[in-house]
């Protein structure tokens, strides 16, 4: 899958000449995944995780979280196996850690999300 490469801040990597860069990156597509919301881009509600739903909520249930997500990054183009899921959710503080590693191929890749939710 081919997509704009990304900066470290989610902005476009543009060169001094405004040229765009392609990316094959399966790990920022993962990271594109897990940072949507449910129901956040108009044209596909269906597209993102549920965090307000299931991790930002009083007694979240990890089991499922971890299932969920296994399935959303399973969903990637490109990635074989997840081979771990480490979440972490502050309902006080609305806040949660994510990181997922798996595989691509056989190579290993690692993503991390730290949440925090504006409400």
């Amino acid at each position: 899958m081919i997509d704009l490469k990304l900066t470290n801040d989610w902005d476009l990597d543009i060169n001094a000449l405004g040229d765009f860069f392609p990316t094959a990156s399966v790990a920022q597509a993962v990271t594109i995944r897990l940072k949507w919301f449910l129901a956040e881009w108009r044209l596909g509600p269906a597209f993102g995780f549920p965090y307000y739903e299931e991790v930002f909520i009083k007694n979240p249930n990890l089991t499922k979280i971890r299932g969920d997500l296994r399935d959303l990054v399973m969903g990637v183009e490109g990635v074989t196996d997840v081979t771990r899921i480490e979440i972490d959710p502050n309902p006080e503080t609305r806040r949660a850690n994510i990181r997922i590693a798996f595989l691509v191929g056989k190579d290993a890749e690692e993503v991390k999300i730290q949440w925090q939710t504006m409400a």
